[in-house]
């Protein structure tokens, strides 16, 4: 229990050590009931991918099962309060894909955007499978330069995304607008989020469909 209780699940340091461990045994155990209670439904349509969602979430560590718990719970709810369309049931290998990547991730804003997918994909199964290694690759900052680029490129388009992540950042990182050689920016290239034209940096096709992807279903576009 004590190797499980040290994985840091809030990024302030072992605060599960903290906790009183029949408390946290409490936790861990409401977690467990909640994921199954709202993983029941892709289980009784899709018996054999249903199992072994069940069974992936069955070796995670106790603090794993608490995020990725937490995780499609929020999802849940933001896509009940979501008002488009349902078109597609969701797709039982992107909530397995999901909770792969997203147990062990301990920031905030990470899980906030994981927590969106998620909500995306219960919404009208949507989410395409691309869009789970390209959020695994990111970090905070790396979410951060995105909705930059989206605010001075396309300020209509990214709105709702940024009021929702940058007021998460907890600390707001310095960033390079213009310069070429940036990390960050190399890296969001690579993965074909943004491009440079002219000095400037602009989504992609692609990075337009991700940050879609990642917004809370549940507000309403401005």
């Amino acid at each position: 229990m004590a190797e499980d209780r040290s994985l840091d699940i809030v990024g302030i340091g072992k605060l599960a050590e903290a906790i009183p461990e029949q408390a946290w045994t409490s936790i861990v155990n409401t977690a467990c009931i909640t994921f199954k209670q709202l993983i029941s439904p892709l289980t009784a349509i899709t018996s054999g991918t249903g199992r072994l969602i069940e069974a992936r979430f069955d070796r995670l560590v106790d603090a794993e099962k608490v995020i990725a718990s937490q995780i499609l719970s929020r999802a849940a709810d933001k896509a009940s309060n979501s008002s488009r369309k349902r078109k597609n049931k969701p797709k039982p290998s992107i909530i397995l894909k999901v909770i792969e990547n997203s147990s062990s991730e301990v920031d905030t804003t990470l899980q906030e955007l994981w927590t969106n997918l998620v909500a995306n994909e219960l919404v009208d199964g949507s989410v395409h499978p691309e869009f789970i290694r390209i959020l695994s690759r990111l970090s905070a900052a790396d979410a951060q330069r995105l909705i930059e680029v989206a605010q001075k490129s396309e300020p209509n388009f990214s709105i709702k995304l940024a009021l929702e992540i940058l007021n998460l950042l907890s600390m707001r990182i310095p960033l390079i607008e213009y310069e070429p050689t940036n990390f960050i920016n190399a890296h969001l290239s690579n993965l074909d989020l943004i491009k440079q034209s002219d000095g400037i940096w602009n989504l992609t096709v692609i990075g337009r469909a991700f940050l879609e992807a990642v917004s809370d279903p549940s507000i309403e576009a401005t």
